[in-house]
This record gives C-alpha cells, sequence and structure tokens, in this order.
C-alpha cells in the first residue's frame, strides 16, 4: 500500500510539472520580448546599491592607476625619433637582424635626467656594434651609423638641465623578417625608475631593399 501511494504522488508531481512547463511563454510559441528583459535587468542593476559601489571602485582604481603612472613617468623629457638615422637590415655575418634607433632628446626639468637603459620592445641597447656590410651583385657595401653619440646600457648617459642631446641606439633580434617595417614601443629608463616611452616604426634599410629586388629579378 505504501509503494502505491508513493508511485501515484510521484506520478502527480510529474503531472503538475508538465502542466506548469505548459504554461510558459516558450512552450506555447509565444514571442519573448528580449530587449524588454535587457531593459529589467539594467533598470535592477541600476536600482542596486551594489552596482553604484563597484562603479565608485573602478573610478577610484582608475584615478590611482593614473596617478601611479603619472609619477613613474619623466614628464619633463622629451622623446622625438630621427626618422632619418633609423632603420634595421638582416645581418648576413650573423644571420640576425640589426636594430639603428636615433632620438632626440630634450630635458625640460630644472634637474638632470640619468638615464640608464632604453629598452626596445624589451631588448636593451647595446655596446658599440662591429659594421654592417651588404653582399650584393658587385660584392660587399658597408653601412654607416649614424654620427651621433653612441648610447648602450653599459655606458648609461646622463642629460643636463635645459639641455639637448641626440643618441642613436643599436640592437640585435634573433627573429629574422622579411617585413619591410618594425613597429615596437621605446622605453627610456632614468636611475630613478621613472620611464618615458614612445611607439616607433623602423624601415629596412633602403640598400638592402635595393638589394633584394634585384635578387628578386634574378630568381
Amino acid at each position: 500500500m505504501t509503494r502505491e501511494n508513493t508511485r501515484y504522488k510521484s506520478q502527480n508531481v510529474s503531472l503538475w510539472a508538465s502542466l506548469a512547463f505548459a504554461q510558459t511563454p516558450v512552450f506555447k510559441g509565444e514571442k519573448v520580448d528580449r530587449l524588454k528583459e535587457v531593459k529589467e535587468i539594467i533598470q535592477t542593476l541600476l536600482g542596486s546599491q551594489v552596482f553604484y559601489y563597484v562603479v565608485l571602485m573602478l573610478g577610484i582604481a582608475i584615478v590611482l592607476l593614473f596617478l601611479y603612472n603619472r609619477r613613474k613617468d619623466i614628464s619633463k623629457l622629451e622623446v622625438q625619433l630621427v626618422k632619418d638615422d633609423t632603420w634595421f637590415v638582416t645581418r648576413d655575418d650573423n644571420n640576425r637582424v640589426g636594430i639603428v634607433v636615433s632620438i632626440h632628446l630634450y630635458n625640460k626639468a630644472t634637474r638632470g635626467v640619468s638615464i640608464v637603459d632604453c629598452k626596445l620592445s624589451g631588448y636593451s641597447a647595446r655596446e658599440l656594434p662591429e659594421d654592417v656590410h651588404l653582399v650584393d651583385s658587385e660584392g660587399e657595401q658597408k653601412l654607416d651609423f649614424p654620427e651621433y653619440r653612441h648610447f648602450s646600457k653599459e655606458q648609461g648617459y646622463y642629460l643636463g638641465p635645459y639641455s639637448s642631446e641626440t643618441l642613436w641606439l643599436y640592437y640585435e633580434s634573433r627573429t629574422v623578417t622579411m617585413k619591410n617595417l618594425l613597429q615596437a614601443p621605446l622605453v627610456i629608463r632614468d636611475s630613478e625608475k621613472k620611464r618615458k616611452s614612445i611607439r616607433v616604426s623602423i624601415p629596412r634599410h633602403a640598400d638592402q631593399i635595393a638589394i633584394y629586388k634585384e635578387m628578386a629579378k634574378i630568381w
């Protein structure tokens, strides 16, 4: 008798569940106003105190991040890329990409800036490199480095107050590319762990592009 009662109650529950599901808009084929549901959700969120607390905390976090970045920025240092003396080549002697970046610095502050490193996409500026030679159909061609002051991480550089200087930096990468243009962030760091960053575009040296075009005609 107990088993029959249990089975009867189970059947009643299933029947009620089926009737309840049959009354839903989806089962009846009625259209569901999604836009109305979204509006109701938004109104519920706007009317919640938790929402305002979240917005307030996000605003505070953004302000703190802005103040932190401003404090870490070398605000009085102006950096300009010298495009005519900025280039890269695929070196034939070590099968690496040699990158030359020239920048003009102007310190507008009343105190000097001691530059300890200039990183290009994570790479530190190297010491004075060996000569770069390109090989073409007529032989070897030597590329001239810029005549500015050379900067490396090992040497560093001190830029006095209200003074300017043009530096050239050298980098090497093992990642060989056939692209004719590289783009990367250049980050200058000083002895106080402050930084100044710009995004630079570095074209392949025109002489190497000419050599590649000549080789393509022969092939």
